[in-house]
């Protein structure tokens, strides 16, 4: 298993409603071998969001990138964060 880790910001004043929009939009990625994930707010910094998503292997993410689907997602949370996300794999060990 891989980790998708994205490091969002977005208007404080809209976060709640981003990620009620943001779990809707993201149900489709189940399919493509999204074993699920979580989104993390912030408590300290109201504009920071954190989505872990877990996924059987890399590939499958790469495989899901560019589908329609994909672009679906893409379109329904394009404009809702106010700067690029950041992120990247990371590879999960159990402490």
């Amino acid at each position: 298993m891989i980790c998708e880790v994205r490091f969002q910001t977005v208007d404080p004043a809209r976060r709640a409603e981003y990620v009620k929009h943001y779990k809707q939009a993201i149900q489709d990625i189940k399919q493509a071998g999204c074993k699920g994930g979580q989104i993390l707010c912030s408590e300290s910094e109201p504009s920071a969001v954190l989505v872990l998503l877990e996924w059987e292997t890399k590939e499958h993410h790469l495989r899901w990138r560019g589908t329609p689907p994909h672009q679906r997602f893409r379109a329904a949370v394009e404009g809702w964060q106010i700067k690029p996300s950041q992120g990247g794999y990371y590879v999960a060990e159990s402490i």
